[in-house]
């Protein structure tokens, strides 16, 4: 929980806890169940405040809407019925975007819910149009009221992007935007082919409104399309608030060869997009509907018999693209590191296009609006020559600034943290060519290689990629087995009372055992042998790092068989290799182990650790390394003798015993 609001963050509270307001007035009203028909009718409430801002409704009539005294359901109908027969709410061949005759639910009696609707929706609308914050108010809007609506409907599945990705996305496109080759004769194409409610588009266009000259003097033109009437209106009407009236967005389905968006087959500078995931289309039917759309699926030869939606938008937008265009899309992490069909397209794609990042999301980037799944950001442009060797940028990221926890069934976002995407943004921008940026706290690195040679994508695999790293890393490499030997095999012992026994949990911090915890624990499972001088390292749920040197406790000692047991070589200090497997460069390669694991309690295989490779700082002829070392060993020993100490002084006392005898 923040101790300090982030200024940052105040626009958005706003807008949530005005939002949250309107939803939990309609829960508690009654008045309106279904969570589409909650949607529409506080879009048309925001319409109202929009008319309002631009002078479509005078300051008395808005003065009077917002006085509980004197308001009424039917002025608030006519006011709406005035604002939407405006030709700002028309757009070509749909008329006006609330239909023919456009009113609200609301009647008379309605007075009271109405009016808390107003108020509260015209919070939110205030704080997106914040001089210093432009927010997507329609964005959380969808995320409020529609959370589950598509949960039945795969094919249709409508996640809205997160303000916080959709601005990083947007953020990455501006970086690679003006090297892109510019035709001044042609319009600047932005495209999003499943929009849901436009909010990739007009960030792009707020964008480009605070970059000037960013397209080099073209006329920009965002295009949107959805196979979802309701979708295609609410973009429309977020283009309407995000001032871009002009910019265009049809119905249709994108993956089809006579929707609109393919009279801009092979013109698209730039996509943007969120596809639909997890529905599947049958790979016959492609043949017959999307031939030219997705080709490479469409005559796919295999025995596939159904496509997944993410992949198959992927072939989309290579048809969509002009030579030299970009797209950046929200995928599945499947789709970077999936085998099978997924497998295949990525192949396909690296002779179609150049990668440009992979940058993976956690799992509760979706979780308000009903999913975990976990997902990534796939950037990419399309050539008709890739290179074989190029540098593309990987990052793995832990932390958006939010959570989402359940009240009362219901996901709610409640900020907390620190979003990490800014940081890789920035990473990204200055091709910032580290492993681990420290001070951020954010693992990324522009990485030299051939995808198409590279059986998965996975951020951190890829990060820590030993042949990688060996080429770009700073200091000489060695390998962990060049530092240490694995102990001959040990049959495992049970835990006996002339014995002590080291659990994982034991590690308490760096290098440093819970002595009283080792002394008392009592274990059921048996253990492995190990001796004092040896280095035990957890190989059970990695992304908590656990290494110490194993004491002198004066008995036999037994460890978990979580742990793999590391005898040093070649007269390298067992503290000194504590030192180095805990540093950030090591942890990450231990970490990449278990990429592409879920559970919390993933694992590392036996032996894998040895290939790991540490800075080479034993060999190195540096004297400040060595000397640091030898401090760190001296203090790693000292901590080590005065928890004994401090154990040795607590059973002295016996102080239980001694109430026991007056009691």
């Amino acid at each position: 929980m923040h101790n300090v609001m982030n200024p940052a963050y105040e626009p958005y509270e706003e807008i949530y806890s005005a939002l949250q307001s309107v939803r939990e007035t309609f829960h508690r009203e009654g008045r309106i169940s279904d969570a589409n028909a909650k949607l529409d009718e506080t879009v048309k409430l925001l319409a109202i405040h929009y008319g309002y801002l631009i002078g479509l409704v005078d300051s008395t009539e808005y003065a009077r809407l917002k006085d509980r005294g004197i308001f009424s359901a039917n002025f608030l109908n006519s006011i709406f019925a005035q604002v939407a027969k405006e030709p700002v709410f028309s757009r070509p061949g749909m008329g006006s975007i609330f239909g023919s005759a456009p009113t609200t639910i609301f009647e008379e009696g309605d007075e009271k819910i109405a009016h808390e609707l107003f108020v509260a929706t015209g919070q939110a609308f205030e704080a997106q149009v914040s001089d210093q914050h432009r927010l997507d108010v329609l964005n959380e809007a969808y995320g409020h009221h529609v959370r589950d609506n598509f949960r039945n409907h795969v094919e249709d599945a409508q996640y809205m992007t997160p303000p916080e990705v959709v601005d990083f996305m947007v953020n990455l496109a501006l970086c690679l935007v003006p090297s892109a080759k510019m035709n001044e004769l042609n319009d600047f194409i932005v495209a999003d082919p499943s929009c849901g409610v436009g909010s990739f588009l007009t960030s792009w266009r707020r964008a480009c409104v605070d970059v000037r000259g960013l397209t080099e003097g073209r006329r920009l033109k965002c295009i949107g399309q959805d196979k979802v009437d309701r979708m295609v209106r609410l973009t429309a009407i977020n283009m309407i608030f995000s001032d871009c009236p002009n910019d265009d967005v049809f119905l249709g389905n994108a993956i089809h060869d006579d929707s609109p968006l393919s009279t801009y087959n092979g013109q698209v500078d730039l996509i943007l997009t969120n596809p639909p995931f997890g529905a599947r289309f049958a790979a016959e039917s492609l043949r017959e509907t999307s031939q030219f759309s997705t080709p490479f699926f469409a005559h796919l030869s295999s025995g596939t018999r159904a496509i997944d939606s993410e992949l198959l938008f992927i072939d989309r937008y290579l048809t969509l693209l002009k030579p030299e265009g970009l797209c950046f899309v929200v995928v599945p992490d499947g789709v970077v590191s999936a085998k099978g069909t997924a497998s295949i397209l990525r192949q396909y794609l690296t002779r179609n296009a150049e990668l440009v990042a992979v940058v993976e999301l956690p799992s509760v980037t979706f979780a308000q609006a009903g999913t975990r799944t976990k997902t990534a950001i796939l950037g990419f442009r399309k050539t008709i020559s890739p290179r074989q060797l190029y540098p593309v940028f990987f990052s793995e990221v832990d932390d958006l600034g939010y959570k989402v926890s359940k009240r009362k069934g219901v996901p709610l976002k409640r900020l907390e943290g620190k979003n990490e995407l800014p940081s890789v943004a920035r990473a990204f921008k200055n091709s910032v060519e580290t492993f681990f940026i420290a001070e951020e706290s954010v693992n990324a690195a522009w990485c030299e290689l051939d995808p198409g040679k590279v059986d998965t994508w996975t951020p951190r695999r890829m990060i820590f990629d030993q042949e990688i790293l060996k080429r770009q890393a700073r200091h000489n490499l060695i390998s962990l087995k060049d530092l240490t030997e694995a102990p001959s095999k040990r049959r495992t012992s049970a835990y006996s009372k002339e014995t002590f026994f080291i659990s994982v949990l034991h590690i308490i911090g760096e290098g440093i055992l819970d002595i009283p915890g080792i002394k008392s624990y009592e274990p059921i499972t048996p253990g492995l042998p190990v001796e004092p001088g040896e280095v035990i390292l957890s190989r059970i749920n990695p992304r908590i790092p656990r290494a110490a040197v194993v004491p002198d406790l004066g008995r036999t000692l037994l460890c978990s068989s979580e742990f793999e047991i590391l005898r040093p070589t070649n007269g390298v200090s067992p503290y000194t290799l504590v030192f180095l497997l805990l540093c950030p460069f090591v942890q990450g390669q231990i970490q990449s182990l278990t990429a592409g694991t879920s559970s919390s309690h993933s694992r590392i295989k036996p032996r894998q650790v040895y290939d790991v490779l540490l800075p080479d700082l034993v060999s190195a002829d540096h004297r400040e390394y060595k000397e640091n070392l030898s401090q760190y060993e001296e203090s790693c020993k000292k901590i080590t003798e005065c928890l004994i100490d401090i154990e040795k002084f607590r059973q002295s006392l016996d102080i239980d015993s001694t109430l026991e005898v007056q009691s």
